[in-house]
C-alpha cells in the first residue's frame, strides 16, 4: 500500500476526518424540530418501552432503531438529541469504510472517498435525522468491503464480519433486500465486459464463461464451511432482532417456544413485509416524474460527488491501462440505484438518494484523487495554467459542498427552500413554543393541553394500561380508537410525551372552559370558533408541514 507520506497513512487521515464528522453531526443536533416520521417512530419506541414488549410492524420499517434507540433512551433519556445520536454515529463511521478497499484503491483515492462521504450535504443532513437509510447504506458498503478484504487477504474472519453487517442491514429497512439484487446486476455487467473483451483477444466467449464459472467454484470451495457458518450467525442476528419480545427471552428457559418464535421472526415478518411493501399500492406514481425528481435531488444534495462520480467512472472505464473492476462495480451500483429507486420508493424524498450517493463515492474518490495528482504534477513540472485550473476546481468544489452542507444542515434545516427537507418536516422555529409547554406541564395540575377540532380529535384519551398493538394506534395509553386524530397532531405527541403532559381533545368549543387548560392547540382554519373565548392567552402560529397547514398554539399568559 502506497502511503500518503512517511508519517500519515489513510488510517490516520480518515480517523481525523471521522472525528471531525462526528463533531459536525453532534453540533446543534437537537435544534431542528422533529420531522413527523421521526416523532412517530420515536413515540412508538417509548410505547414499546412502556409495554416492555415489541412486535414487528413494517410501517416503521425494521427493528434496528426501535431496539437500539430503546437502549439509548434507557441510558441517556429520550430527547431529540438522543433519538438522532445513533444515525450521527453511523454518519461518522461511514468515512472510515473506504479503508476496507485499500487493497484495490490507492491511498489518495481511499482518502478522497472518505472525505466525500463525510461532507456530502445529503449525507450530513440525514446523519442528523432519525431514519434508517444512512445506517443501511453504511452497513451495505461495509459488507462489500469485508468480502473484498476476505478475497484479497484470505482471512476468513472477514466472511463472518460481512455476514453480520449484512444481517444487521436487514434489520434496518426492507429495501436492504434490493442491495443483493444491485450487487448481482453489477457483477453481471462485469462478467459481460469480460466476455465482450474476449472477442478482441481471439478467445471463445463460451470458453471464457465456462472457465470463469469453474474458477469461481474452485476458489469458493475451501470457503464453503465458513460461508455456511457465517450465514448461520447472520440468521441468528436477524432472528434476534425480528423475534417478538418478551417471547424471545422466554424461549431460553422454555425451549418449546423456539419453533414458534423463530417462525414469527422469519416467515411471520416476511408475510408482514409482503402485506405492506410487497404490493404495488405503495408505488402508484409516475416513474418519469419520480426519476426527474430523484435526479434533481441528487444534483442538489451531492453536486460535486455526482460530477466526480461520472468522471471517475469514465476515467476508469476508458483508462489507458486496465480498468479496475471495483470502481466499475460501484459505478454500476450507483447507476442501478439512480434508475431503480424511482420505481420502488413510495414517496419521493431526499433520503432515498443516499442509496445512490454512497456507492458513487468510490468512483468519485478516484476522480478527485486523479485531479489532485495531476495538479501536483503540474506544480512540480512548472505548468502554472494547469496548476491554477486544478487548484481552482478543488477549491470551488470544496466551497460549494461546504456551503451547501452548512446551509442544509445548520442555517435552514427546516426551510421550505431546503431541498433536503421533506414535506412532513414542520417549517419555522417551533422549539421556543414547545419550551413554554414543557414548563407548563411541569407545574400545572389537571389538563395541560387540549387539542381542538375534528382533525385533532381522539376519542377516549383517558390514561389506562398501554397496549402492545399499534395497528389502531392513537395514543400511547389510548384504550379505544382515534387513529386519525393522533397522526394529525404529529410531531407534537412525541414532545407532549416527553413532557409528561396531560392531554385531551374536543370538538366542542363550549368544553374548553370545563377543561381550563393552559394550552389549546388547533388548526388556523378552525380557530375562528374559539378565538374570542381565549382571552388572556398568547397566540403562536407554526407551520405543521413544510409548505403550510398552520397550527395555532394558545398559551395562557
Amino acid at each position: 500500500m502506497r502511503r500518503l507520506s512517511r508519517d500519515w497513512s489513510p488510517v490516520h487521515v480518515l480517523a481525523v476526518v471521522a472525528v471531525l464528522a462526528f463533531l459536525a453531526r453532534l453540533y446543534a443536533l437537537d435544534v431542528r424540530v422533529a420531522h413527523q416520521d421521526e416523532a412517530r417512530v420515536a413515540h412508538w419506541i417509548l410505547h414499546y418501552m412502556a409495554v416492555d414488549a415489541w412486535q414487528y410492524r413494517p410501517i416503521i420499517h425494521g427493528p434496528f432503531l426501535p431496539h437500539v434507540n430503546g437502549v439509548v433512551f434507557s441510558l441517556l433519556g429520550a430527547s431529540d438529541f438522543t433519538m438522532r445520536l445513533v444515525p450521527a454515529i453511523f454518519g461518522a463511521i461511514l468515512p472510515l469504510v473506504p479503508l476496507l478497499y485499500r487493497t484495490r484503491l490507492e491511498d489518495g483515492e481511499v482518502v478522497a472517498a472518505g472525505v466525500l462521504l463525510a461532507i456530502s450535504p445529503v449525507l450530513l443532513y440525514y446523519s442528523r435525522f432519525m431514519r434508517n437509510d444512512l445506517i443501511l447504506a453504511t452497513l451495505a458498503l461495509a459488507t462489500v468491503g469485508f468480502v473484498v478484504r476476505a478475497i484479497d487477504t484470505r482471512k476468513r474472519w472477514y466472511v463472518y464480519a460481512a455476514a453480520i453487517t449484512f444481517a444487521v442491514a436487514l434489520t434496518t429497512k426492507e429495501n436492504a433486500l434490493l442491495y443483493p439484487v444491485t450487487w448481482a446486476g453489477s457483477l453481471a455487467l462485469l462478467l459481460d465486459a469480460r466476455l465482450v473483451l474476449s472477442r478482441y483477444r481471439d478467445q471463445d466467449w463460451v470458453a471464457v464463461l465456462r472457465g470463469t464459472i469453474f474458477a469461481t467454484g474452485r476458489s469458493l470451495r475451501p470457503w464453503l464451511p465458513h460461508v455456511v457458518a457465517a450465514m448461520g450467525f447472520g440468521f441468528a442476528v436477524v432472528t434476534a432482532f425480528y423475534a417478538p419480545k418478551p417471547e424471545f427471552y422466554r424461549m431460553f428457559t422454555r425451549p418449546a417456544l423456539v419453533p414458534e418464535v423463530v417462525r414469527v421472526a422469519t416467515l411471520g415478518s416476511w408475510n408482514e413485509f409482503l402485506g405492506m411493501w410487497g404490493t404495488t399500492s405503495m408505488q402508484e406514481h409516475s416513474y418519469v416524474s419520480f426519476l426527474g425528481q430523484y435526479l434533481e435531488l441528487v444534483a442538489k444534495g451531492a453536486p460535486a460527488l455526482l460530477i466526480a462520480g461520472v468522471v471517475g467512472f469514465v476515467a476508469n472505464r476508458y483508462a489507458a491501462d486496465r480498468s479496475r473492476p471495483l470502481v466499475s462495480f460501484f459505478s454500476y451500483c450507483a447507476g442501478f440505484s439512480l434508475l431503480g429507486y424511482p420505481i420502488v420508493t413510495d414517496i419521493m424524498a431526499a433520503w432515498a438518494t443516499i442509496h445512490a450517493i454512497v456507492p458513487m463515492a468510490i468512483p468519485a474518490g478516484v476522480a478527485v484523487a486523479m485531479l489532485a495528482r495531476r495538479t501536483r504534477a503540474a506544480v512540480a513540472n512548472d505548468r502554472p495554467t494547469a496548476a491554477r485550473v486544478g487548484v481552482a476546481v478543488l477549491v470551488v468544489s470544496t466551497a460549494l459542498v461546504g456551503g451547501l452542507a452548512a446551509d442544509y444542515s445548520y442555517r435552514t434545516p427546516q426551510s421550505p427552500d431546503n431541498p433536503m427537507a421533506q414535506y412532513a418536516q414542520p417549517a419555522g422555529d417551533m422549539k421556543p413554543t414547545l419550551a413554554k409547554i414543557e414548563r407548563i406541564a411541569a407545574t400545572n395540575d389537571g389538563v395541560d393541553v387540549v387539542f381542538y377540532g375534528e382533525e385533532f380529535y381522539t376519542p377516549n384519551e383517558t390514561r389506562g394500561d398501554a397496549q402492545l398493538d399499534i395497528d389502531d394506534y392513537a395514543d400511547q395509553n389510548d384504550t379505544g380508537g382515534g387513529y386519525a386524530g393522533w397522526f394529525a397532531r404529529l410531531p407534537l405527541p412525541w414532545y407532549l410525551e416527553l413532557y409528561d403532559a396531560n392531554v385531551t381533545s374536543t370538538t366542542q368549543a363550549s368544553q374548553l372552559g370545563q377543561f381550563d387548560a393552559p394550552v389549546v392547540i388547533t388548526l388556523a382554519s378552525a380557530e375562528g370558533d374559539i378565538k374570542d373565548d381565549l382571552q388572556g392567552y398568547q397566540r403562536y402560529e407554526h407551520q405543521g408541514y413544510l409548505w403550510g397547514r398552520p397550527v395555532v398554539f394558545y398559551i395562557r399568559d
